[in-house]
């Protein structure tokens, strides 16, 4: 059987498959220079550059995946490796010069482009419109990890069971940024429980982004929701990925 692995952890060890472990390295491959700006196409784009065929859903799932492991991050519109991995994957290539060698020209064949094509705009326009950045200063929240969960879970008396974690993970995947988000601060705050992570993940129910009227104080931006556009503080902008429009007042 062929040995998947990334720096010198085995890919194993994150439960990656080989769908998944060619999405990181091609990441990979458009995050190692100086002025390497990621990978920003949309993942269909991402899909036709690997070396095998795979579809544009199971490539999405794949960086759903990476972001939650931690090992890749996203980064306004464009995703890159996380440095310490790549630190790690730069020195594992440096050991195995020998085999990447004997790959190289399966590699030309499959390496996407530093600065990858975007030949969709309409495509582009989908993809972007969950990581639409605005220009003001607002923080970005931070992402909240399945490790994080898994501890705040253990810390009020939870118990993890191994048949009991991929159904988990499989619930936590399938969830929304803001529902990762809320869940998490439920679970810290004692405010949510169930015996199960699965349940606890399962249970908890999607979040819904709050709107305002206009003549709130502070700082409210416009955003475009389901094809309307609605008011909306920075904050919650940011926690459901809407698209901006404009600063409001």
């Amino acid at each position: 059987m062929l040995r998947y692995s990334f720096g010198n952890i085995d890919g194993k060890a994150y439960g990656l498959n080989a769908n998944e472990l060619s999405v990181y390295e091609a990441i990979g491959k458009c995050s190692r220079k100086d002025d390497a700006r990621g990978w920003y196409a949309d993942m269909q784009t991402l899909a036709d550059q690997l070396p095998h065929r795979i579809g544009r859903v199971t490539v999405s799932r794949a960086v759903d995946k990476l972001l939650t492991l931690g090992l890749i991050r996203r980064d306004g519109k464009s995703l890159f490796v996380c440095v310490q991995n790549e630190r790690a994957h730069v020195q594992n290539e440096q050991n195995g010069v020998q085999n990447e060698q004997n790959g190289v020209q399966n590699e030309q064949k499959s390496t996407p482009p530093l600065y990858p094509p975007i030949n969709n705009n309409n495509k582009m326009e989908k993809e972007n419109t969950r990581t639409c950045v605005p220009t003001h200063d607002t923080a970005e929240p931070k992402t909240p990890s399945f490790k994080d969960l898994m501890d705040a879970f253990k810390s009020k008396g939870g118990k993890v069971n191994n048949y009991e974690s991929g159904e988990a993970m499989d619930a936590w995947l399938a969830s929304s940024f803001a529902k990762r988000t809320k869940l998490l601060a439920a679970v810290c705050s004692g405010a949510h429980f169930k015996p199960r992570l699965d349940w606890l993940i399962a249970d908890f129910p999607e979040p819904q982004p709050e709107f305002l009227r206009g003549d709130e104080p502070g700082r409210i931006v416009q955003v475009r929701y389901n094809g309307m556009y609605k008011l909306c503080t920075p904050e919650t902008m940011k926690l459901f990925g809407l698209e901006y429009v404009q600063i409001w007042k």
